[in-house]
């Protein structure tokens, strides 16, 4: 029986390396992970997945063997483990902390200064070997000052913004479900698209001369890298650095996951050794998700503006993290199959990031399976089931155009214009469409249960306030599938009006950064589809301007501020990557040669008539591997490496770094 038992947790640790490292879909919480771990520990503490670590490296890469083995932590949950850990150690033992990132691991190595290889850790001895994308992430240097030999370890992450602007111009089947799978799923992209998004943060060197913990961040620092944030102090101190980064973790751009606290003396590491390719001097402290056990009691169907009919779970009210909560997401049809949930079972709910708790596993499946429908629940319409989520194509739904209004009404700001304010007019039959909000007058809404004529005028003043705006706000609050505010801006910034979006085709929306042609194919159809609601409220609105987002880029700054480049010739990566590192790191592009040119990015001089007029203008040329070092912000002279670290959690990076 015992044997039984192994051998199905073993195939669910599997299952869920497989998922987790391949596919970028965990199947399970940390939590239920570390319990799985722990259970095949008490039936065979030598069992060879307690040293497992990582996975096997991806065939579409090269394997590249590490010089001293990537391995892994363990993890708590909880002060009282957290304090077991730290009893091993002397009693004046110094620890220190730091963000424990959610991301992938990643090894760079340097020869002479210089950037070599970037190589996933995979099965801590050899991993994927993804130089060719490391390259364009963020905060990865090509040079370093000329005496650094060695390896940097970090981790690749993707920030909370960056993220959602990459899931924007997704259709809903190909986005990611946190920042976490889309940083190890966009780093290992043949194409390298989108890994200019990436970040990398060092937090470990690997050298000839080694370092007590403490000291690393600041070596890091010295070589040109921006790090995180640590705090040294005793076992006390550190849970209090718990404390704090819990509070504040929520305000930090990147995901955090928890806090990693290491033994600062590398003396006592090495004393301590190394079990299941895990250090005994260093844990990780995992936050613990908010969840909680409960019974589905029933499932409901609710239609969005874009016509996705979305699954409702409704449960036995239950408290998560101060919150009562009653209603749960189950995503689509695919999360309820994968789930494989009825009502009646008993389930554990998980609530992360403040958002609608989720179900993450079924406890005990008793339950009447779910009954998919068939027809929308709003208009009766047939949907329409790809096996993944529910449509309804039908553009009178009384429940999409209801969405579709409050997206408006958000979008543009009419203050004091709820929903029940929508629905009241909706079923009074003066509101089916976005056109009809223009259409009230006092006696529409000062006839409802409740509203008077001075509640009603206040409302219609709200209204025309809305009857010019800018292109951008416009359209993002028609709700068309695909076109988010920040696409709105995006398109915008480039065609300058909205009847111009009539005619562009999807070739030409291509061309914008962050587009695809997944997404350019599904804007042009939405824009087709919803064209004569555009047209319709372009007889009431008027459009002011394309916008003060769209016409007003950010400014930013960065170690190409107050320079310009023009790209030319074969590069190692498509232009437009470049020409988001001018952008991230404050230069301006331009698409050709000019007397006031910074540099022309050349890597051979064929004579092209670029490379002739920045000869006659005196404009540098400059290799693309020069233009790197310019991005990179290289420092030649170290700075002195300061004797106490003064980092605190106030914010993920030390002041100076901001």
């Amino acid at each position: 029986m015992i044997s039984e038992k192994l051998e199905m947790l073993v195939a669910k640790v599997v299952e869920a390396d497989e998922a987790y490292y391949s596919g970028n879909r965990p199947l399970m919480s940390d939590q239920e992970y570390d319990g799985l771990k722990q259970t095949i520990q008490s039936l065979d503490p030598e069992h060879p997945i307690l040293a497992k670590v990582g996975h096997d490296p991806s065939p579409a890469w090269k394997k590249r063997t590490h010089q001293i083995a990537m391995g892994s932590l363990n993890n708590v949950f909880n002060e009282e483990d957290f304090r077991k850990w730290a009893a091993h150690f002397p009693a004046d033992t110094q620890f220190t902390a730091q963000p424990k990132l959610d991301g992938l691991s990643v090894s760079l190595d340097y020869e002479a200064g210089g950037f070599q290889h970037g190589t996933t850790r995979g099965n801590k001895t050899e991993g994927e070997e993804i130089s060719d994308n490391v390259r364009i992430m963020q905060n990865c240097l090509a040079l370093v000052p000329s005496s650094f030999e060695g390896s940097i370890r970090g981790e690749i992450v993707l920030s909370k913004n960056d993220f959602a602007k990459i899931n924007g111009s997704l259709t809903e089947k190909d986005q990611y479900s946190n920042a976490r799978n889309a940083a190890a799923g966009i780093s290992r992209r043949l194409d390298g698209k989108y890994c200019q998004y990436l970040m990398i943060l060092p937090y470990d060197i690997v050298a000839p001369v080694e370092y007590d913990e403490d000291k690393k961040l600041d070596v890091l620092k010295s070589l040109g890298f921006k790090v995180p944030t640590q705090v040294v102090g005793d076992v006390d101190r550190m849970v209090w650095a718990f404390s704090e980064m819990k509070k504040k973790r929520e305000g930090y751009p990147i995901g955090l996951d928890g806090m990693v606290v290491k033994v600062c003396s590398h003396e006592i590491q090495i004393s301590a050794g190394v079990v299941n390719n895990r250090p005994k001097a260093m844990i990780a402290w995992k936050f613990d998700p908010p969840g909680g056990i409960t019974k589905l009691e029933r499932v409901s169907f609710e239609v969005g503006r874009t016509g996705v009919v979305t699954p409702l779970g409704w449960v036995e009210p239950c408290e998560i993290d101060g919150s009562i909560i009653r209603k749960v997401t189950l995503h689509n049809v695919a999360e309820i199959q994968r789930l494989g949930i009825g009502i009646g079972d008993l389930v554990t709910l998980c609530k992360m990031g403040d958002v609608i708790p989720k179900i993450t596993s079924v406890l005990d499946s008793k339950g009447v399976p779910i009954e998919i429908p068939t027809r929308c629940p709003s208009c009766d319409s047939l949907l329409i089931n790809d096996n993944i989520r529910l449509m309804c194509h039908n553009p009178l739904c009384p429940m999409k155009n209801f969405n579709r209004i409050m997206n408006w009404i958000k979008v543009t700001e009419i203050d004091g214009f709820g929903e029940a304010l929508a629905e009241a007019l909706q079923n009074a039959g003066k509101l089916y469409c976005i056109r009809d909000i223009y259409n009230l007058r006092v006696e529409d809404i000062a006839s409802l249960p409740g509203w008077g004529s001075k509640s009603a005028k206040t409302i219609l003043d709200s209204i025309a306030k809305t009857r010019s705006m800018s292109a951008t706000k416009f359209l993002a609050g028609i709700g068309i599938p695909g076109i988010s505010f920040r696409t709105s801006e995006e398109l915008m910034r480039h065609f300058r009006s909205v009847p111009k979006l009539q005619v562009i085709t999807a070739a030409e929306i291509k061309e914008l950064r962050g587009f695809s042609d997944i997404s350019a194919t599904a804007i042009i159809k939405g824009l087709a589809a919803y064209w004569p609601d555009i047209d319709s409220l372009m007889k009431v609105i008027s459009i002011t301007s394309i916008g003060d987002e769209a016409s007003r880029l950010p400014e930013k700054t960065g170690p190409l501020s107050g320079m310009s480049f023009c790209f030319t010739g074969s590069m190692s990566k498509p232009r437009s990557v470049f020409q988001k590192m001018v952008e991230d790191f404050g230069g301006v592009n331009s698409s050709s040669v000019v007397k006031n040119l910074t540099y022309l990015v050349c890597n051979e001089d064929k004579g092209s008539s670029k490379t002739q007029k920045a000869k006659q203008f005196g404009v540098k040329i400059i290799t693309e591997q020069e233009f790197l070092v310019l991005s990179g912000g290289v420092t030649e002279t170290p700075p002195v490496v300061s004797a106490k670290p003064k980092y605190e959690f106030g914010s993920l990076f030390d002041e100076d770094q901001q």
